[in-house]
């Protein structure tokens, strides 16, 4: 089964981790840890009290990404604060985000997206993901070997073969893909990404790309999402 990450405020990773061992494969993180790093996985955010404030910066950022989220409410909200977490929702992540008020009904939901995540991964393999991730890029074999830190030889057996990798950089490459169709033009993407560009200290990102610094990319994608400035 897929992993999945628990979100939670540090004072309540106790009662949160209930949901850890589930399937013995989720982890714990917090508000700011999820702020900094996107993961590509379903995420369950465990509530005591209507934080709606963190709550909207967190779905914000995460809105162009293809994130399941639960949000699970283990304290049953009053009438106006349920109301105030459905709009949230909805002018945020309507479409991949699910409210539950019940243990069971958060575990349920937080199980059948890992796995819905998992089945949705595994009929590609990983040749043809590696190849669609390097072609969208415009990278050359050597240029991708570079960026995930492996031989060009380990580039081509894994285009080649299909047989599962643990290319460690390829999340980060489909994430900020995401991130880039929600924000940039199809058109224009090609050129965005051979542009030097100031917030990148005049580097361009395709340059930090063959780098392996995908993340350096996404983070500054999080970080406008949120409205900090540049």
């Amino acid at each position: 089964m897929a992993g999945f990450v628990v979100c939670a405020e540090r004072d309540n990773w106790p009662q949160a981790g209930r949901f850890v061992e589930i399937a013995g494969s989720g982890e714990l993180k917090s508000f700011e840890d999820l702020r900094r790093y996107t993961p590509g996985r379903p995420i369950l955010v465990y509530l005591t009290h209507p934080d709606y404030g963190r709550l909207r910066a967190l779905l914000k950022s995460l809105k162009s990404g293809t994130t399941d989220v639960v949000i699970y409410c283990s304290t049953r909200p009053a009438p106006e604060e349920a109301a105030e977490l459905g709009r949230l929702v909805g002018e945020t992540r309507p479409r991949r985000t699910t409210v539950v008020f019940g243990a069971k009904a958060a575990a349920a939901a937080l199980l059948k997206h890992a796995g819905s995540s998992e089945a949705k991964r595994s009929p590609e393999g990983c040749g043809p993901r590696i190849r669609r991730l390097r072609e969208n890029f415009g990278l050359t074999q050597t240029e991708l070997a570079h960026a995930f830190g492996v031989s060009l030889r380990t580039i081509q057996n894994w285009e080649r073969s299909g047989e599962p990798s643990r290319a460690r950089g390829a999340r980060d490459l489909e994430e900020l893909w995401d991130a880039l169709r929600d924000s940039v033009k199809a058109a224009d993407i090609p050129a965005w990404l051979r542009s030097a560009n100031d917030a990148f200290d005049g580097r361009t990102p395709i340059d930090l790309l063959k780098d392996g610094k995908a993340r350096d990319i996404i983070s500054e994608f999080r970080r406008l999402q949120a409205g900090e400035p540049v």
